[in-house]
């Protein structure tokens, strides 16, 4: 399933990667989350399922996902080498790591083949991709026919910082578009453009782990 021709995206990994010291300031703070640990019950994992996390991180869903595999297998990419580095010093701790693999890539040209996915996940990533047409149009490549993307994101829209955000950048082009990928009618809108069918779009909340959850299929 796996493409060795990795780094044919150098311009995207560069645009997207951050340095080490922010890296590890992500992992300290938001890297281990109860919100990682219920991704299998928010898509509606089957064991035996072909999955692939963008921007994995720390790689907690990933690892949250295998543990739920039987004969499937979990892939997450990020364009950082030190988040890739963390992710597989955390996950060869874990027993359920030879079903998982990790792949120095941003969403704009994933390395897999086509057709090759049943579930495409990004978990509070979206927003953060370099080029969200791309990398939806890449995901709609690797998935199987009637295979889902699953979007997992903050409630964004009611917290203060988004509010602060939008008011600070509300002459901002292109952060007006980057705050759009932050609400839910914003990801449901771009997922029916780029040809998504049986749009989801739902909330889950409880104490540490409150997230929305839009699913689309791939026709």
């Amino acid at each position: 399933m796996i493409n060795e021709n990795m780094n044919d995206n150098k311009d995207d990994l560069l645009a997207s990667a951050w340095n080490d010291k922010l890296t590890e300031d992500y992992v300290d703070q938001w890297g281990e989350l109860l919100l990682h640990k219920k991704v299998p019950e928010f898509c509606n994992l089957l064991p035996t399922e072909i999955v692939l996390d963008i921007g994995c991180g720390s790689g907690a869903a990933v690892r949250a996902i295998a543990s739920n595999l039987t004969t499937g297998h979990a892939t997450g990419i990020a364009p950082t080498p030190k988040m890739l580095e963390i992710a597989t010093k955390l996950t060869v701790k874990d027993s359920n790591f030879q079903q998982v693999t990790y792949l120095l890539a941003g969403a704009e040209k994933i390395p897999v083949e086509s057709e090759s996915c049943d579930l495409v996940l990004a978990v509070n990533t979206l927003h953060h991709w370099v080029n969200v047409n791309d990398g939806l149009n890449e995901v709609l490549r690797i998935l199987k026919p009637s295979g889902r993307f699953v979007s997992v994101d903050d409630l964004w829209e009611e917290s203060v910082e988004y509010s602060q955000e939008q008011a600070n950048d509300k002459d901002n082009e292109n952060s007006s578009c980057k705050h759009e990928l932050k609400t839910r009618n914003g990801i449901v809108k771009l997922l029916n453009k780029t040809g998504f069918t049986n749009i989801s779009n739902s909330e889950h909340r409880e104490p540490d782990a409150t997230a929305s959850i839009i699913t689309g299929y791939k026709a």
